[in-house]
């Protein structure tokens, strides 16, 4: 019998699917002063009013704390249990937010990885072998793992050309506002999707690693669990 699937389970992947779409909103960030230790940035951040960004179900700091980075909302504030950002320096930090941002979107997309796979194997889209015999997308180790390969190569290709190109600092603007494929939104407005973009990262990041776990312990597709 299969174990069910936990309200938890449901809320994240269902909260995540629904928030992807405004996953990739350009997040280009402000460059900490180099003159400040994180260390001290850290300790020293003063604690903002949160005002509000005409959302009733977001508010945010209109000002980055002394560390240049947003995303420090309350109740937690500066979540930072290991002390990463105490033992780094301003670029450090940098990196770490362009990393966290780029780590976010990858698992926005993974996150619709596993779904929409598993939809199609439930609907006979690809034959009666794809995903096969469990229909999970982990699976696809065991049914496609050429199809795989090819996919994980093409992704570490694209992801070496953006590094070679790029400019730490830079490198998680994907250029949207430059091409014109968005309208340009006003300071206010880029600042409420840079936090969404975070936010919906973390959240994907999370949602991701509770798919693989699920699938590991119940060998059982998402879909099936979703729907009880």
């Amino acid at each position: 019998v299969t174990p069910p699937t936990t309200t938890k389970m449901k809320l994240a992947i269902l909260s995540t699917v629904v928030a992807g779409a405004a996953a990739f909103a350009p997040a280009s960030m402000d460059r900490a002063p180099t003159s400040l230790s994180a260390t001290r940035a850290v300790k020293k951040a003063p604690a903002t009013a949160a005002v509000s960004s005409g959302k009733k179900n977001i508010s945010f700091n209109t000002e980055p704390n002394e560390t240049g980075l947003i995303g420090d909302l309350p109740p937690v504030g500066f979540f930072d249990p290991a002390g990463f950002a105490a033992k780094a320096s301003p670029e450090e930090l940098i990196r770490y937010r362009e990393v966290e941002i780029m780590h976010g979107r990858f698992a926005q997309l993974a996150v619709l990885g596993f779904l929409l796979p598993e939809k199609y194997a439930a609907d006979g889209a690809f034959g009666d072998d794809f995903l096969a015999p469990s229909g999970t997308a982990l699976e696809v180790f065991n049914s496609d793992p050429v199809w795989l390969g090819l996919t994980l190569g093409v992704i570490a290709v694209l992801e070496t050309i953006r590094l070679i190109q790029t400019e730490p600092g830079t490198r998680t603007n994907a250029g949207i506002l430059e091409a014109g494929l968005y309208v340009t939104p006003t300071p206010e407005k880029l600042g409420e999707y840079k936090l969404k973009e975070l936010q919906n990262g973390r959240l994907a990041m999370l949602a991701f690693a509770g798919e693989v776990a699920q699938e590991l312990v119940n060998s059982t597709p998402l879909w099936e669990n979703l729907q009880g």
